[in-house]
Parts: structure tokens; sequence; C-alpha cells
């Protein structure tokens, strides 16, 4: 049996790839959390519980919008701002950028580009499916 999917549900599965991918930064920053040295650096314990949080955020919304993407599709634009801060905080917070401990501001800015790709995406996908932009024959 050859089932043709129409172009909404093409773009609802296209989309759920993109919270799977939110939610793996989300788990990877809280995982992140715990794995690496925050002592050495000027943001000490305030870098953990930032990369913390914003890992458990990330991972709560893109879950919850995996759930019900129909009524939650807006809610990616916290991802995005999520997103934004991860760039930045590296260079808020005084991450170094020698040493072994450059990991920490790569980590949070790969992370951040991704997460900052992902959400667009997704959030894109969200408002064009609720104006009806994927409806078949358009």
């Amino acid at each position: 049996m050859n089932r043709t999917l129409d172009p909404g549900d093409r773009k609802l599965r296209e989309s759920r790839l993109t919270l799977a991918a939110e939610l793996l930064i989300g788990v990877w920053l809280v995982i992140a959390a715990c794995v690496f040295t925050w002592a050495d650096t000027l943001a000490a314990d305030a870098g953990f519980w930032n990369t913390l949080l914003c890992g458990v955020v990330v991972a709560v919304v893109a879950f919850a919008r995996f759930a019900m993407p129909g009524r939650l599709g807006l809610l990616g634009v916290v991802n995005f701002v999520i997103a934004c801060w991860l760039i930045v905080s590296p260079f808020a917070f005084g991450y170094p950028g020698e040493g072994h401990r450059d990991a920490l501001r790569t980590n949070a800015l790969v992370a951040g580009v991704l997460l900052a790709i992902f959400s667009a995406i997704s959030v894109t996908v969200a408002v064009r499916r609720r104006r009806g932009s994927f409806a078949p024959g358009r």
C-alpha cells in the first residue's frame, strides 16, 4: 500500500526532526554542565547553573512542542532566545579561550548556533502551518 503524505504531514514530520535535535541539545547541555569543570573560570558556579538551566528549559520546551506541535508551535521562540544567550554567554561570563578550558566556550557556541538553526526552522514551520501555507496545491 503506497500512501502519499500531503505537504502538511511531511512538514509535521520534518518539524519533529528539528524538535528531536533541540531535545538532544538540551540533554547535552544538562550533561555538559555536570561533566565540565567550572572552577577555573571567571563564571565558576554561574557558568554551571547557566548551562544546566538552559539545558533543562530547552529540553522541556522541545519535549512539550514535540508532544503538542499544533498548540505550542510558537513556544519555540523561547529556545531561539536561549540559543542567542548561549552564543553570548561565554563572553558575558568570561569563559577562557585557551587551554583545556576552551571546551567550555566551544560547547556553548556550538550548542547555541545549532539550537538557533533548529529552533528557527521549527518556529518557521509552525508559523507556516498555522497560516495554512502547507495546504495541498500550494
